[in-house]
């Protein structure tokens, strides 16, 4: 994971509400300036080939007018992780947003909550997990490549996490979360659940809670952030 923040002066407003907001990175075309999306994305007439990920915002200061963003890096495949291996001050990126997919509002009134996520969702958890009230009991499950790849989690209230490690499997290609959303100990009361990640593993993790241990769907708000190009045919074997 590399930790990049950026700045622009109209991030001094920048509309964030909600932990885990999503905003959209554009890198410009070869040779072109970053062109900027219109209302309803829509782009000028002429407009170079760009590249367009969302990404979650870590951390958003409005006085430094900064967004802090995390990025999961894999050598030279893909766009987003060739540029955040070689970014340097002073490289510029478009950006378009933000959209937000947790109400800190929806989780009144829970005993507590229980977030899982692979790398990719682990920045949305960490922000989610920062703003959890103190008397509310979290659950954190997450899974990443190694222990190396753990980071630390600020929670004002009681946390308990439990670091899944693939150990060589290729992310999206084991179901070890949901394993551990078999397994994991829940408190009495009624919870919330949060959750992103590849979107086949997400899937078994939403039904392991709904069939097997009783969450009710509208408990949970669960999220493919990426999809596996093989997912269908080893999650259904």
């Amino acid at each position: 994971m590399v930790r990049i923040a950026f700045h622009a002066p109209g991030l001094a407003d920048f509309p964030v509400e909600q932990p885990g907001e999503i905003v959209t990175l554009i890198w410009p075309g070869e040779g072109a300036d970053v062109v900027l999306p219109q209302d309803g994305w829509r782009f000028p007439d002429g407009t170079p080939d760009q590249h367009a990920r969302n990404y979650t915002v870590r951390r958003h200061d409005p006085a430094a007018r900064t967004l802090e963003i995390d990025f999961v890096v894999h050598g030279d495949h893909g766009t987003a992780s060739r540029w955040a291996a070689r970014a340097r001050p002073g490289d510029a990126l478009g950006y378009a947003g933000p959209r937000f997919h947790w109400h800190r509002e929806h989780n009144d009134g829970a005993a507590w909550t229980l977030l899982i996520a692979d790398e990719t969702g682990l920045p949305a958890l960490a922000a989610i997990a920062e703003e959890l009230p103190a008397y509310q009991r979290a659950i954190a499950l997450i899974e990443v490549e190694d222990e190396a790849e753990r980071q630390p989690l600020r929670c004002a209230g009681r946390l308990d996490v439990t670091w899944v490690h693939r150990d060589g499997v290729h992310a999206g290609e084991t179901l070890a979360l949901a394993d551990a959303a078999r397994s994991v100990a829940l408190p009495d009361g009624a919870g919330r659940v949060w959750g992103a990640g590849e979107s086949g593993v997400m899937r078994a993790v939403r039904d392991c809670l709904r069939e097997e241990r009783g969450i009710e769907r509208s408990a949970m708000h669960i999220l493919g952030y990426w999809k596996h190009d093989d997912t269908k045919d080893w999650i259904d074997e």
